[in-house]
């Protein structure tokens, strides 16, 4: 076999893994880019891609080289990033149950840096017994220690491309997602979603049609009035029409804004689609929730403060992958089935 026919035939594998994963994922961002399926593919076809080019680059020592030394500048960054991210993550978690209330979502933050630190050193103790069951328990811990931050890379992806996707999304009305209110006043976090809102839709609006906004949210146990009534005045005080303003005030959860914001629109008569406004962290699970719902809207966020953005993600994460049970059972079925293999090997030796 010839040079140049040995190189077609390394070269061609990774490049139809390539164009197989890419199709794939264009047809899946045509069907709808609020699936998760689609930061999945996004993974793979970077894996393939970088497998790709690290055929082609080995035919050259000098573009070989060239590429280790950039691979291993990358690595060094990503490896320094991956030693200090624990510490980070358990300031920020402090910081976060410093400036907000204590509860087990605002100490995401905290728990994921502990346990990043304290898993390596249950590892280690763990393989130091040199049992089976130790060892066997070890490398169920390890599996899933990876599945997790498989998952976690898929939603990452996921939500970097949506992010770009969804704000060119079309709307025929914006629904801004209420949060609480403070002493009854629309706090600076519920102000970044109704700019945001009015935004999107001053860019959506025409002189023959213009886009109605639906504050959405009820009242809470806590509150003097709805949380969508006070986003309606702060929406008119700010120059928005008052007949461009379409006020729900029931609903207590994000399905129920969903619900009845939508409800709303129908009956005024408003067709989809439609564009939610949210905090940015909570754009990608409000999507797919319409997704689930079967509402045509795509979701698109206001910056949140820095320190708060870490833990804020962490609880999406997990309240996404809650709902993604077919991943959750491959994950599970991994891990089990690792600690099962290494059990039975340990045995057997």
């Amino acid at each position: 076999m010839s040079l140049g026919t040995a190189f077609v035939a390394q070269v061609l594998p990774a490049v139809l893994a390539v164009l197989a994963v890419a199709g794939a994922l264009v047809w899946s961002l045509r069907r709808d880019p609020r699936a998760l399926r689609n930061g999945v593919l996004v993974v793979l076809a970077v894996h393939y891609l970088l497998g790709l080019v690290a055929v082609v680059v080995s035919r050259s020592r000098v573009v070989e080289t060239v590429t280790d030394v950039a691979f291993l500048a990358v690595g060094a960054v990503v490896a320094l990033g991956l030693a200090l991210l624990p510490l980070l993550l358990i300031l920020d978690g402090v910081l976060v149950l410093r400036r907000e209330s204590r509860s087990l979502g605002n100490a995401l933050s905290l728990l994921a840096g502990l346990s990043m630190i304290g898993l390596p050193l249950v590892l280690v103790v763990l393989i130091r017994h040199e049992n089976p069951m130790t060892g066997a328990l070890a490398a169920g811990l390890l599996t899933a220690q990876v599945c997790a931050g498989l998952l976690f890379l898929f939603f990452a992806a996921h939500t970097a491309l949506y992010a770009r996707i969804a704000r060119r999304a079309d709307a025929r009305a914006v629904i801004v997602l209420g949060a609480g209110l403070v002493t009854g006043q629309v706090p600076p976090l519920l102000v970044a979603r109704l700019r945001r809102a009015v935004t999107a839709a001053s860019e959506r609006s025409t002189h023959a049609a213009r886009i109605p906004i639906v504050p959405s949210g009820g009242r809470g146990l806590d509150e003097p009035r709805a949380e969508g009534a006070a986003m309606a005045e702060w929406l008119r005080q700010n120059g928005v029409a008052p007949e461009d303003i379409l006020v729900e005030d029931q609903a207590r959860t994000t399905r129920e804004n969903l619900r009845f914001s939508t409800q709303l629109l129908e009956l005024r008569g408003v067709p989809e689609p439609y564009l939610i406004v949210t905090s940015d962290y909570h754009a990608p699970r409000a999507a797919m929730l319409a997704r689930s719902l079967g509402i045509d809207a795509q979701a698109v966020g206001c910056p949140t403060a820095l320190y708060y953005w870490p833990s804020a993600y962490l609880r999406e994460f997990v309240a996404v992958m809650i709902e993604q049970r077919v991943l959750l059972v491959l994950s599970g079925l991994a891990v089990a089935g690792m600690t099962g293999l290494v059990w039975l090997s340990l045995i057997a030796g």
